[in-house]
C-alpha cells in the first residue's frame, strides 16, 4: 500500500527584483533622512499630529517624527543592502498599514470631499500603495522561502 506524501514545496530562490528593491529603499532612506530635519519632509505636520493622535499625546511631534525617521532609513537601508529583509518585512506592512490611518483620522486634510477627492496629502498618501506593491514583491519570495526553510527543517 503505497503511502501518499506531500510533494515538497517548490522554493523561489530567484533573487528579488534588484532595481524595485533598490528604488523602494531610496526612496524610504531619502524620506526618512527628511525627517531628521524640521520643515523639510511635506508629510511632517500630519505624520507628527498622527503619531501623536495615535499615542495620546505621549509623544511630542518633535520625537514622533525622529521614531518615524529611524523606522524609515531602517526599512531603507535593509532593502538598500539587501539584509535583515525577512525581519523588516512585518516592520515595514506594520508603517505601510500605519501610512494610511490619516485618511481615517484626519479626513479634513486629506480629503477635498471624501473620499473622492483627495488633497496633495491625501494624494501623497494613496501613492503608497505602490510602495506595499513594491514591498510586497521584494520581501514576500524572503520571507516565504525562510519559513518554508524553518518549516522543512522542523519537519525533519
Amino acid at each position: 500500500m503505497a503511502t501518499a506524501t506531500t510533494p515538497a514545496a517548490p522554493t523561489n530562490n530567484l533573487p528579488a527584483p534588484t532595481f524595485l528593491r533598490l528604488s523602494a529603499g531610496f526612496v524610504y532612506f531619502y524620506f526618512g533622512l527628511l525627517k531628521f530635519y524640521p520643515d523639510l519632509s511635506p508629510a511632517e505636520l500630519l505624520a507628527g499630529q498622527t503619531i501623536m493622535r495615535l499615542t495620546h499625546q505621549m509623544l511630542d511631534a518633535s520625537t514622533a517624527l525622529w521614531v518615524l525617521a529611524i523606522l524609515e532609513c531602517t526599512i531603507g537601508l535593509s532593502f538598500l543592502f539587501n539584509c535583515g529583509l525577512r525581519y523588516v518585512f512585518f516592520v515595514f506592512l506594520f508603517h505601510q498599514a500605519s501610512t494610511f490611518l490619516p485618511l481615517f483620522i484626519f479626513p479634513e486634510l486629506t480629503f477635498k470631499i471624501a473620499p473622492f477627492a483627495p488633497t496633495i496629502e491625501g494624494q501623497y498618501i494613496l501613492k503608497n500603495l505602490v510602495s506595499v506593491a513594491a514591498g510586497w514583491t521584494v520581501l514576500l519570495p524572503i520571507v516565504k522561502a525562510s519559513w518554508l526553510e524553518r518549516r522543512a527543517a522542523s519537519a525533519e
